[in-house]
């Protein structure tokens, strides 16, 4: 899998630093109802995109115990998406 140093964000989910940084100044710079607004919506884009990232590897990886381990953890990871998403509409 590849790691966080590939720059940009791709359909794999796949960001780097300077990106992960501008979102951590996000919350930062954020309080109370925006705060919340924007956790939310970075836990909701980030779960979407790990599911992604762990449903492609676990299908087509090349590591035999990497594709193991995605395979393993999709489930988790999916439920924390869902959990993410319940709280998402909860709080529309």
């Amino acid at each position: 899998m590849a790691g966080p140093e590939t720059s940009g964000s791709s359909e794999t989910g796949e960001r780097s630093p300077r990106k992960l940084r501008a979102l951590s100044d996000q919350l930062k710079e954020a309080s109370g109802d925006s705060f919340q607004s924007k956790y939310i919506d970075m836990q909701t884009q980030a779960h979407k995109e790990a599911v992604a990232l762990f449903s492609a590897y676990a299908n087509s990886g090349d590591d035999p115990a990497m594709k193991e381990f995605a395979k393993k953890t999709l489930p988790v990871l999916q439920m924390h998406e869902r959990h993410v998403k319940d709280l998402a509409a909860a709080h529309q």
